[in-house]
């Protein structure tokens, strides 16, 4: 019997048990009906006479036809578990001990849950030495989904089945090892790892060595290498790496831009049931107006595939008008459809317009009360927004705080992720200070941590302390030998020319024609390598 090996529990089946009341009373209940309500006819002596509406004889037939199609079924799926539970019996009968494990850990085919009994099995056969078991037990156990963590035993098991060629324990290990997760990051390893998986057909080995292998964020970049291992995917009709190698395409950068090529792997994502493409496409086109009749009906699209991001980014692009008139309304209609997908970014979008007065009174404290109730329910884009608002302030109804800002991040810390809370603990010291002769210690440590450089955190750089960011950009370009003038920080004139040369090399000129001095293109210059 082969089960699916994954963290996530096959669809339960209906039972007979479970089925077989409901259709008796159905049944029950149509009879009763049909003889209160029998359709009347008139026979060759005037008189009436009853008969059972033909309707409800062709349901009772398919009614019978139900119980008659599922019974079998049940009945040798509950056959085949108890074999599985007595050759499981066997102390020796490791295969059907991690069946069964695996079975009881994630609640499968239809049967109740018992993580204790299913844990003790997969342990069972772990400690027999089945590789098997051995990268199931690890990956478990590193998650810490299922049961509580372990990453010190996981990864022990991990490596075990790995060295022993197990496709699961390479991949696991090698995303482990490459976002350091119960271990030490080690890109190195990470690298071979990942490999090993894809050369065995893991689209996912593929597609996470790809990107990294383009971007060169974490590991030494390899253009040809990564972009191989993405089309390897794509060729095998992996979704994701669809989006991947067409976002990647769609807007340049590392690779040169083919958008028709970027929208065709979008489009091929979205019938297999991967609406991300969709959202970067429409997103696109909405903000910059090209269509907004067909950005809509991509965005709804992708939504309705269940890309709850979608949703948002309608509810944001109605909030500024890029959906036409109507805002308030459309706002609402697209944020209750991003809520009920569980998107946490909505709380943003709310804040935002009370802070501002969009269709409402503008409220700082407000909009601040909001934030702290958003996360306080466990919402992780609320804390952000709430310690980055707070930190910087909006000059209006806000009043800038760092200290206050690092409370709210050390209340707030346990819904981010380790790289947010990083960031975020990097500029709140760049907030904290207006001393530039510290510049020289904190562009060291920007230039020691890439793997957390990006767009959005070189915007927040920026935001926290545009002198900063401008000293660093500044460092930069005199270090290529370009002529930029004190390194101070302030953008004067031959600054302001070497930040338009190198703003020219961006994916995204267009912002270029207006000024450099904006977030958006400070963000992706501290962004860049």
């Amino acid at each position: 019997m082969k089960l699916n090996r994954l963290d996530k529990p096959i669809e339960r089946r209906v039972s007979s048990a479970t089925i077989g009341p409901y259709i008796c009373c159905i049944w029950i209940h149509l009879t009763k009906a049909a003889s209160k309500a029998s359709n009347k006819r008139v026979n060759s002596e005037g008189r009436e006479m009853s008969v059972r509406p033909p309707l409800l004889k062709r349901i009772g037939i398919g009614l019978v036809v139900i119980l008659s199609a599922t019974g079998p079924a049940i009945h040798a799926q509950t056959t085949e578990f108890d074999a599985l539970q007595e050759a499981a019996a066997d102390p020796g009968a490791v295969d059907a001990q991690l069946q069964l494990g695996e079975i009881l850990l994630y609640g499968n085919r239809g049967l109740p849950q018992d993580k204790d009994r299913g844990m003790a099995l997969i342990s069972q056969a772990a400690a027999a030495d089945h590789t098997a078991a051995q990268a199931v037990l690890g990956k478990v156990l590193l998650d810490g989904f299922y049961v509580e963590a372990d990453p010190e035993r996981g990864v022990r098991l991990l490596r075990t089945a790995a060295d022993k060629g197990n496709l699961l324990a390479e991949e696991t290990l090698g995303q482990a090892l490459l976002w350091g997760l119960g271990t030490p990051a080690d890109p190195g390893k990470a690298r071979d790892y990942l490999s090993l998986a894809a050369q065995k057909g893991s689209p996912d080995a593929m597609r996470t060595l790809g990107e990294q292998l383009i971007s060169g964020r974490i590991m030494e970049q390899d253009l040809a290498t990564g972009v191989q291992l993405l089309e390897r995917a794509v060729d095998i009709g992996d979704p994701e790496a669809k989006v991947a190698l067409g976002t990647l395409l769609y807007f340049g950068g590392d690779l040169p831009k083919d958008r028709p090529r970027a929208t065709a792997l979008f489009k091929d994502a979205a019938m297999a049931g991967n609406g991300e493409g969709l959202l970067h496409l429409g997103a696109d086109m909405m903000w910059r107006q090209t269509d907004r009749k067909t950005a809509k009906a991509l965005l709804i699209q992708s939504g309705e595939l269940g890309t709850g991001a979608a949703w948002a980014t309608l509810a944001e692009g109605a909030m500024f008008g890029y959906l036409g008139k109507d805002r308030r309304g459309q706002f609402e209609t697209f944020a209750e459809k991003a809520r009920a997908a569980g998107e946490p970014r909505i709380a943003k979008l709310e804040a935002l317009r009370q802070l501002y007065g969009i269709n409402m009174r503008a409220s700082g404290p407000d909009a601040i009360d909001m934030l702290e109730q958003a996360s306080e329910d466990g919402n992780p884009e609320a804390a952000k927004f709430l310690i980055q608002l707070v930190r910087d302030g909006n000059r209006l109804n806000v009043r800038k705080s760092p200290k206050q800002a690092a409370r709210y991040l050390e209340r707030y810390s346990h819904l981010l992720d380790e790289a947010d809370r990083e960031r975020l603990e990097f500029t709140l010291k760049l907030a904290g200070t207006r001393r530039s002769d510290r510049y020289d210690e904190f562009l060291a440590e920007f230039k020691s941590r890439p793997d957390l450089k990006s767009t959005d955190f070189g915007m927040d750089i920026f935001a926290s302390n545009p002198n900063f960011a401008i000293f660093v950009l500044q460092s930069r370009f005199k270090q290529q030998g370009k002529a930029v003038g004190p390194l101070d920080g302030y953008a004067g004139p031959r600054t302001l020319k070497a930040l338009w040369n190198a703003c020219r090399t961006l994916p995204d000129t267009e912002p270029c024609q207006d000024t450099v001095m904006q977030p958006r293109v400070i963000g992706a210059l501290l962004a860049q390598r």
